[in-house]
C-alpha cells in the first residue's frame, strides 16, 4: 500500500469513530451551542474525508498498485501522443517502424 491509501484510510476510520460518539452524544459538552458546533463540524468533516477517499484510487493489494501504474502509464502515453508533454512514445505504432528492423 501506499502512504497515501494509509492516510486516508486512518482519516476515515477515525473520522467514523468521531461521527459515532457525536451522534450517541457520548462526547457532550455542558453547551448546547458547543454540542451543534461540535456535531455539524463532525459531520463536515466526515463528509470530506468520505469525498477524498471516494476520489482517490486506495491500493489495498498488489494487483491493484500494478493496475494503478498501468493507468498512470496508459496517461502519460496519451499525453505525449497529443503533444502536452515532451517524451518518446513507445507504445503506439510510429511511421518508421521498420527503421530498426535489421537489429
Amino acid at each position: 500500500m501506499n502512504k497515501g491509501t494509509v492516510i486516508r484510510t486512518i482519516l476515515a476510520i477515525a473520522v467514523s469513530i468521531n461521527t459515532a460518539l457525536a451522534v450517541t452524544d457520548v462526547t457532550s459538552f455542558e453547551s448546547d451551542t458547543l454540542n451543534l458546533i461540535y456535531k455539524i463540524a463532525s459531520m463536515v468533516v466526515n463528509f470530506i474525508v468520505v469525498a477524498i477517499n471516494t476520489y482517490y484510487n486506495n491500493d489495498y493489494t498488489e494487483e491493484a498498485c500494478i493496475g494503478t501504474g498501468y493507468t498512470r502509464l496508459l496517461k502519460e502515453q496519451k499525453k505525449i501522443q497529443n503533444g502536452e508533454m515532451i517524451g518518446e512514445d513507445f507504445f503506439s505504432e510510429g511511421d518508421n517502424d521498420d527503421e530498426h528492423e535489421d537489429i
